[in-house]
């Protein structure tokens, strides 16, 4: 007697174990359906989400950024001649010599005031920054040493094959040194082509 007694207590045990597990899981397959379609969904925007808001851009397999840096700035460096003075082909002054990160010479007035500048890259422009009076300079009056080195005297923007410069003038304690603002307007703005 106890064997068929026991028999019928595992068997309400077995049953109501069933019960229980039909119960967690919903009754229709399509409703099963939709609610693993909305945890993917949700999962898909987590995803987008966190490289929207990503600030830094991965880079694709065996690309270098400073690589890419590094070869942005060979393609802009070289030499740009002036498009309305392309009789200067020695370079004598309507010339660019662009070098990223480095310094060159600029023309401010043929033969007479040089300067050294400073290229930097900023976006799709490049800033020029005086960088101090050139040893090629023959004028003693102007005061070099007063100017600011760390705001632009000019600025290369992108145009077809080359670069137009806006020339911005020289600046003291914060302001345009009217004295000396005309000094490389008239020689160094306009668009340069690279020559």
């Amino acid at each position: 007697m106890r064997i068929p007694v026991i028999i019928l207590c595992l068997f309400f045990f077995v049953t109501a174990c069933n019960d229980s597990k039909k119960k967690n899981q919903p009754e229709n397959p399509a409703s099963q359906n939709e609610s693993l379609e909305k945890k993917d969904q949700l999962n898909t925007l987590d995803k987008d989400q966190d490289t929207t808001n990503s600030p830094v851009e991965e880079s694709s397999e065996g690309e270098d950024p400073e690589e890419d840096n590094q070869n942005t700035s060979v393609a802009l460096s070289g030499l740009y001649i002036k498009s309305d003075h392309q009789e200067d082909s020695n370079c004598k002054c309507y010339c660019i010599d662009v070098k990223l990160n480095s310094t060159s010479e600029l023309c401010l007035t043929e033969d007479n005031l040089y300067i050294k500048s400073r290229f930097e890259k900023s976006g799709n422009n490049i800033n020029l920054y005086y960088a101090g009076k050139s040893s090629s300079n023959s004028d003693t009056k102007i005061p070099w040493d007063k100017f600011e080195t760390g705001t632009p005297i000019a600025v290369l923007s992108p145009a077809g094959n080359g670069f137009k410069l806006d020339w911005k003038g020289f600046s003291i304690d914060g302001e345009i040194a009217i004295d000396y603002a005309l000094y490389g307007k008239k020689t160094l703005e306009g668009t340069y082509k690279k020559k």
